[in-house]
């Protein structure tokens, strides 16, 4: 796979703010393949500065270099957002971001991400994401830019800072949480809806005890069975995944739910289903991941 170093900036409608970055990235020595970036498309001034900015990437190089300008708009339904007044547009611009960050980590690409443009929610979203998504190879970038040259180049009037105009470029802290403890990802894939929607709960010391004890006392293809159930696949899914009869991930089962009717202390067992394997055991194995990447 050929690896890039991607740069993401979020754009409204001051240009200069995502060449004085980029131009700063690169007297660090850092080597960008790529530029995306994000916007809502009809925000002010947004296509004039789109326009400028292509300006500056004449023939796929800036400064130079060769570097490719991409345009990720931000959408809903496939139609570009108007602007991010409303929840329905921060869970859009969400799930926009999201799918940008986890599709350049799958193709396993190094990535720099400028918060110094358009709106503040933007940054905010991305941050967020930035968490579940990023390594520590990869970095957030914030630029200070005096207040006189601020002004000066506003909407572009200059694209690229005079020497000596003291802009620094200012690494924002982050803790890239997922690339430690894997046991998070499927909780923050969900957007807060579904979190509250979701069958994952936060089980209290009690809870927790019971369901290590139902762990402990399973054998090794009943724990399989147990984590696949955590994980809501149905009957089928499990035996296909584990290569064994659908009857046989039923025997298993009924062996796990008799095991959590003794420690639960429930003569009729009546209350423990696949519903309950994976609200409970879910949220146990969720817990158990995480500590096991802390030993």
């Amino acid at each position: 796979m050929d690896q890039k170093t991607i740069f993401i900036a979020s754009l409204g409608g001051q240009p200069q703010k995502v060449t004085f970055l980029l131009d700063l990235l690169l007297e660090h020595g850092e080597t960008i393949d790529q530029v995306i970036l994000v916007y809502i498309s009809s925000y002010g001034r947004t296509q004039k500065a789109i326009n400028l900015l292509k300006s500056e990437f004449s023939g796929d190089r800036y400064g130079g270099q060769v570097c490719r300008l991409s345009f990720y708009p931000l959408q809903s339904n496939r139609t570009d957002l108007v602007d991010i007044r409303t929840p329905e547009d921060v869970e859009n611009t969400r799930q926009c971001i999201h799918q940008l960050l986890s599709g350049l980590k799958n193709e396993q690409h190094r990535v720099h991400i400028g918060l110094s443009g358009g709106r503040r929610i933007m940054s905010m979203i991305t941050l967020a994401a930035a968490m579940q998504y990023l390594t520590p190879v990869d970095h957030l970038w914030h630029i200070h830019v005096p207040a006189a040259i601020l002004e000066d180049s506003r909407d572009g009037k200059f694209m690229h800072a005079p020497k000596g105009s003291e802009i620094h470029l200012l690494p924002v802290p982050f803790v890239p949480w997922v690339a430690y403890f894997p046991g998070l990802s499927n909780l923050l894939n969900l957007s807060p809806r579904e979190v509250g929607e979701s069958e994952y709960v936060w089980l209290d010391a009690a809870e927790r005890m019971r369901c290590d004890q139902v762990w402990q006392s399973l054998t090794r293809r009943q724990q399989e069975v147990l984590t696949g159930f955590a994980g809501g696949l149905s009957r089928k899914e499990i035996a296909l995944q584990l290569h064994i009869s659908v009857a046989t991930v039923d025997s298993h089962r009924d062996n796990i739910i008799e095991q959590c009717r003794i420690t639960w202390d429930d003569e009729n067992g009546a209350s423990f289903s696949a519903k309950f394997l994976e609200r409970k055991f879910g949220s146990y194995l969720m817990g158990r991941n995480i500590h096991n990447q802390t030993d």
